[in-house]
């Protein structure tokens, strides 16, 4: 028997229904039961559409992460210095991350899970990125950045950028922080290829 699609309203009212619980009262506090009520729905609707709370969690993940990428790939193509574009996508891609990290008292543990249940998400979300990255350093090349230069391949500028603004995202960093430190880094970083 195959598994019923969700009209896109109902998913998308789990998925909210999830988002808000698991910011107010964390991941584990969490029951099908309540999202189903915070959704306005039965759980037997629920489970039509979710096999586990672990199932809603990585759909929200997945969504984080498509519109996060859709940002950063929206920056890297617009107007602006390449220090501007590059800022402006990784704030796309990683801020929205941190500012809900921040915003719940269950920040730690939902990063955990995130983790533990969506690793590969990230790991993907982090190619795909990469890529973009090195595109964008590609495209660069010759203008605003000299790679040979510096003995960097596009895809070397972009590994390096990428390993680099990872350590930035400290676990208690505070979004006006973390863009404090991107654009410090950004303007290094590009500074030093040209």
């Amino acid at each position: 028997m195959s598994k019923t699609v969700a009209p896109p309203a109902t998913r998308g009212r789990i998925l909210e229904a999830g988002f808000t619980l698991f910011g107010r009262y964390g991941f584990k506090r969490t029951s099908m039961e309540d999202i189903a009520s915070e959704a306005g729905l039965s759980r037997a609707a629920l489970y039509l559409q979710f096999r586990n709370k672990e199932d809603i969690f990585r759909g929200l993940a997945a969504g984080l992460h498509e519109r996060c990428l859709k940002a950063a790939e929206d920056a890297l193509s617009g107007g602006g210095t390449l220090t501007e574009r590059l800022q402006a996508a990784v704030e796309g891609k990683t801020l929205p991350m941190i500012e809900i990290t921040n915003s719940s008292p269950h920040g730690s543990e939902l990063m955990d899970e995130t983790n533990r249940l969506c690793g590969d998400l990230a790991a993907e979300s982090g190619r795909r990125f990469q890529k973009m990255l090195a595109e964008a350093f590609q495209r660069a090349d010759g203008t605003d950045v000299y790679l040979r230069s510096a003995r960097l391949t596009p895809a070397e500028a972009a590994d390096l950028f990428a390993a680099s603004i990872h350590g930035l995202k400290a676990l208690d960093v505070t979004p006006a922080a973390f863009r404090k430190r991107l654009a410090r880094f950004v303007t290094v970083f590009v500074s030093g290829l040209r």
